[in-house]
């Protein structure tokens, strides 16, 4: 595996290095001439799309404000103090003050500086399909393009656009060309429309020629075959597959309340006749072994981002003795335990990506271990971030279904996943938004249930009462870089 990916570095570096400007879709004569090298090989298409991957980790992206910190601040996951002045604000959604805006507009220009990579993969893969591309190639790279593109839009869209009760209100641009000039701002309806059109072409080429279809994730070498075309089909749940796009569409349908849609895509990953074959449900043994737990479920992670510093983001943000105080993320004491409750933590795998703080006056916090380093470093699974997983399309299942029966169903068979033999058959909605919290720790998905759902209010960061949610909180304005090439 590290051979792959030192070759995916490689590559990435040579594409980097030929193109001589900071906005590499900037084309000047001397970087056109650089950019038709790199896609004159197959070679170049992969390391061009595997660095679209490799920036997904940029602080920016998922490796930091869409994982672990912003969003799960904004959603008050975490007791943070004034003196950490900027999650505080972002607790606060103090979205004007300064700082906040500044973090704002970075994920604004990372995300749509990945969309323009995507549509210049995708212009050039157009160009040269049957000259350097053959037909699985093409489909693949297109599609996986096309994906990215619908996946980093959505999720602006998510983050900046209104809340799903009124998807008539403008929202963003929904970029398909190379061109840096301002793009039209679509209503969030617009945006949802033409995410489903990237998705849907996306899913019928992998159903065609995704080879983990028939074969699985596949997160791992195949060691008779290193040098060969081989193993550039293998770890597909490094990226957006086949199923990994079957459960994003019914994420965006759930986004646009289309529910019959949301339910059958959901059906579509968890009635899946070789579902445990394919992508298996976690193991007690192997969520929670003592020395290497598996605490990214990555039997059943449809699609995650590999992070070979992943342990300095939990040394860095929720070590209990090595965190900076400014940027240390810890929840307020006895919030972990009451939101498990007695009978959950005695069963539950989620319950052990918390252990006790040792720290004076944390004696009754629980600190997120969620990304400790394991003992043996080699493991895969000690280096995902999690994005898509099959859980999700359960607690979207019970959401959509029509039947009480079936809601309860599949509420409980997901959490029979996670080891609660218990079963619940009240409060449907109170249980979902429990189950988001506990499901989706440094994934950010909490803070956009919240959102779609309109929740009123949430509890407070700091404090056992509830902050009254309105649209200033839940929608910030677009950065202004954006907005003054409008006005």
């Amino acid at each position: 595996m590290k051979y792959i990916f030192k070759q995916t570095s490689k590559l990435l570096m040579g594409l980097l290095l030929c193109t001589g400007c900071n906005n590499w879709l900037d084309i000047q004569p001397s970087d056109r001439i650089a950019e038709e090298r790199v896609f004159s090989e197959v070679s170049g298409f992969w390391g061009a799309l595997n660095g679209v991957y490799t920036e997904l980790l940029s602080a920016n992206l998922y490796g930091g404000f869409l994982s672990f910190h912003g969003v799960e601040v904004m959603a008050q996951r975490y007791n943070v103090s004034q003196s950490q002045t900027m999650f505080y604000n972002l607790s606060q959604h103090a979205y004007t003050q300064d700082n906040i805006k500044n973090l704002l507009e970075n994920y604004w220009n990372e995300a749509y500086k990945q969309i323009l990579g995507c549509n210049n993969i995708l212009a050039n893969a157009e160009e040269r399909h049957g000259e350097v591309l053959n037909d699985k190639q093409y489909n693949l790279v297109k599609a996986e393009a096309l994906a990215l593109r619908a996946f980093l839009h959505f999720d602006l869209l998510r983050m900046f656009g209104p809340v799903p009760t009124n998807l008539e209100a403008m929202a963003i641009p929904y970029k398909t060309t190379n061109s840096v000039a301002a793009t039209e701002l679509l209503s969030a309806s617009g945006v949802i429309e033409k995410v489903l059109e990237d998705l849907t072409e996306a899913e019928n080429m992998l159903k065609e020629w995704d080879p983990v279809v028939s074969e699985g994730l596949l997160m791992s070498v195949n060691e008779n075959d290193r040098d060969n075309d081989g193993n550039t089909y293998r770890f597909r749940g490094l990226r957006l597959n086949y199923y990994a796009v079957v459960a994003l569409k019914a994420r965006v349908y759930l986004w646009a309340d289309n529910k019959p849609e949301a339910l059958k895509y959901a059906k579509m990953i968890i009635e899946n006749p070789e579902a445990e074959t394919l992508y298996p449900s976690v193991t007690r043994t192997a969520a929670t072994d003592y020395s290497n737990p598996d605490r990214a479920f990555s039997s059943e992670a449809l699609f995650s981002l590999l992070n070979e510093n992943r342990k300095d983001i939990y040394d860095n943000y929720f070590n209990s003795s090595n965190a900076n105080s400014t940027y240390k993320l810890i929840p307020a004491a006895n919030r972990v335990d009451n939101l498990f409750g007695d009978n959950d933590k005695l069963s539950d795998y989620r319950y052990y990506w918390w252990g006790t703080s040792y720290t004076p006056g944390e004696s009754e916090t629980l600190m997120n271990v969620r990304f400790q380093e394991l003992a043996n470093t080699d493991l895969v699974y000690g280096k995902l971030m999690p994005l898509i997983h099959v859980s999700e399309m359960y607690l979207i299942a019970a959401e959509c279904a029509t039947e009480e029966q079936d809601q309860y169903g599949y509420l409980n068979a997901h959490r029979l996943r996670r080891g609660n033999p218990v079963e619940v058959t009240t409060g449907l909605s109170s249980e979902l938004a429990k189950e988001y919290a506990k499901e989706f720790l440094c994934e950010g998905q909490l803070w956009f249930y919240y959102k779609r759902t309109n929740m009123a209010s949430i509890q407070s960061c700091s404090s056992n009462s509830n902050i009254t949610m309105n649209n200033a909180r839940y929608v910030p304005s677009l950065p202004d870089s954006e907005m003054k090439y409008r006005n």
